[in-house]
């Protein structure tokens, strides 16, 4: 998070010794689509069958415009994840395996627009997880201290406006997710997480990854512009028109 931070920091003190027009957005953001993880083991095991879950997403975002091209956007959502999987014992008999938890995701997410309204978008993710449970069959238990307090992925995506208005703006995309450390904790890894029923020659890390679509609504709080005589001052709404 510190590090994060200085990268503020750094891009607020650019910011202010930008000439470009700089405004404010403030809102909501909510997302739905695919979760789950990637681990090599579990994969590569043909005891193991895995399904995606279903994962949401909803919270708060804070957005920087600079000039027409060039946007940041800081999102901070409250995410539930979710991965299934069925292994068969030597017996033949199938099990379910259900690994759910719940985080607080901080994006930092650095936006390329178009003339047309259309976006790219990339940054970092930090994932604190506040509460991990596992099930093996029908029987369910909490797994906080197998699992990670934290991982970090890299997200990336693609989207647009809806509308936009001096006040209101909506925004649409679809994003995607891989992290880049392991979803096990030191104590998961001893005891064989997330497949702790079953021995494997090596350790693989487990990587969550997520893909879905969001819907952004920002209301334009207003910024800073440069006028035709080289002053700058004050501007209100969104700046887009």
């Amino acid at each position: 998070m510190r590090k994060i931070f200085l990268l503020l920091s750094f891009l607020f003190a650019f910011i202010a010794g930008t000439t470009a027009q700089v405004w404010l957005e403030l809102g909501a953001k909510g997302m739905m689509g695919m979760t789950g993880f990637y681990n090599k083991n579990i994969v590569n095991d043909s005891r193991h069958d895995s399904q995606f879950g279903l994962g949401l997403s909803v919270g708060g975002v804070a957005a920087i415009n600079i000039g027409e091209y060039h946007g940041l956007n800081f999102e901070v959502l409250s995410a539930t994840h979710h991965q299934s999987m069925s292994y068969r014992n030597d017996d033949g008999v199938n099990n379910t395996i259900n690994i759910e938890w719940q985080s607080i995701d901080a994006y930092l997410m650095y936006r390329w627009y178009r003339d047309n309204g259309a976006f790219v978008e990339a940054g970092p993710k930090i994932t604190y997880v506040n509460e991990a449970q596992q099930s093996f069959g029908t029987n369910w238990s909490k797994v906080n201290d197998k699992y990670a307090s934290r991982y970090t992925s890299l997200a990336v995506g693609v989207g647009g406006f809806v509308t936009t208005s001096q006040v209101l703006t909506i925004k649409t995309g679809i994003r995607a997710e891989y992290a880049l450390t392991d979803l096990i904790s030191d104590q998961g890894r001893m005891e064989g997480y997330p497949a702790y029923y079953t021995t494997f020659d090596t350790y693989q890390e487990t990587r969550p990854f997520r893909a879905g679509f969001y819907m952004e609504l920002t209301f334009g709080v207003g910024g800073i512009a440069k006028s035709m005589c080289g002053s700058r001052g004050m501007i209100w709404g969104t700046g887009y028109n």
